[in-house]
């Protein structure tokens, strides 16, 4: 798995009222864009609000209750499924448990950094962004009787997405954001209800559901290890525009077998690489798309490369096909 569920914070959707933007003069400037982006980051992290989301993809719509707040230096969010199946995620600074009812089982993860679509707002105020994309402020507009500001966030080429995102008026809150490619909208994430009360209890972190028989599955962190895999060194010949080596390290999948996990990022999209044995059952060859994800795998001598991230599916395949295994050791690297 990487980043460890990027479902507990696939959040919502979106009134279908058309509207009117209209642009002011100064609107599109990018010191203003930067300025809503820095604040709207800044909510979505140290907010104290709880409201009702609905998230689109796929033609598939999901409800959720979201509670989150910010005290003494901890972060805090607790999310429930309100429609399909029963499900629950709550959030304590790095640590993510994950409740699965329907099959008795607890996941817990530990992440540093969130990498929802909501939470990907925090990303979008960094000054490395402004090379790859164009913002634009594009007027106001109400929802969930809320006054909101219009950005756009638009790629400047094909290996990323662009978002259109509308901003709380008076808390700076994301309400509303879409994922966008070639004009078409991938997901959508909204807020139906929201409000920000002054004092959210210790309660409402609390799990729903009794726990004690569920069976408990830690997602451990990527560290190295003393396997093939583990050991060797691989590089990229060439990225997309912008992206870079983030983060490496090895994980053991369920099976115990060991995986190379490399991050690539552009400060705002993320696409992560799996690097195992080529003796996996049913492996990926060239290209697969499920919504706003792709993937692209192929095999490199004795093991098997997969892309996967919610980038275009160029970014994926150029990413696997540019990387390769120079018969280096990372002891040899070491010298």
């Amino acid at each position: 798995m990487s980043r460890a569920l990027p479902v507990f914070c696939l959040l919502c959707l979106f009134t279908a009222t058309s509207a009117v933007y209209a642009a002011s003069d100064d609107a599109s400037s990018e010191s203003n864009v930067g300025r809503w982006l820095s604040n709207a980051a800044q909510a979505v992290r140290t907010g104290s609000y709880r409201g009702v989301m609905v998230y689109l993809r796929q033609k598939q719509l999901d409800t959720l209750r979201v509670v989150h707040r910010y005290s003494d230096d901890i972060e805090q969010e607790r999310l429930v499924a309100l429609t399909g199946r029963p499900r629950e995620i709550i959030r304590r600074g790095s640590r993510v448990v994950s409740i699965l009812p329907a099959n008795k089982v607890v996941l817990i993860t530990h992440q540093q950094k969130r990498d929802s679509l909501l939470s990907r707002v925090g990303r979008f105020s960094s000054d490395k962004m402004r090379a790859h994309y164009q913002m634009q402020l594009l007027g106001s507009r109400r929802l969930a009787d809320r006054p909101t500001q219009v950005i756009r966030i638009q790629p400047q080429d094909k290996y990323r997405y662009g978002y259109r995102i509308l901003i709380d008026k008076k808390t700076y809150l994301p309400l509303k954001l879409n994922l966008i490619y070639n004009d078409h909208v991938l997901e959508q994430l909204m807020f139906t209800e929201i409000a920000y009360p002054d004092h959210i209890p210790d309660s409402a972190f609390h799990a729903t559901y009794d726990i004690d028989d569920y069976k408990v599955i830690n997602h451990q962190e990527m560290e190295v290890g003393s396997s093939p895999v583990a050991a060797s060194h691989w590089r990229t010949t060439r990225l997309p525009p912008g992206f870079e080596l983030a983060e490496t390290g090895v994980r053991n999948t369920p099976g115990g077998q060991p995986v190379r996990q490399m991050l690539f990022t552009d400060g705002v999209a993320t696409a992560s690489a799996f690097i195992g044995p080529a003796d996996v059952s049913n492996p990926l060859i060239g290209g697969t798309t499920m919504g706003a994800v792709n993937a692209f795998g192929r095999a490199v001598g004795t093991f098997h490369i997969t892309v996967v991230g919610e980038v275009p599916s160029v970014t994926v395949r150029m990413i696997a096909q540019n990387l390769v295994h120079d018969g280096r050791t990372t002891a040899d690297v070491d010298k």
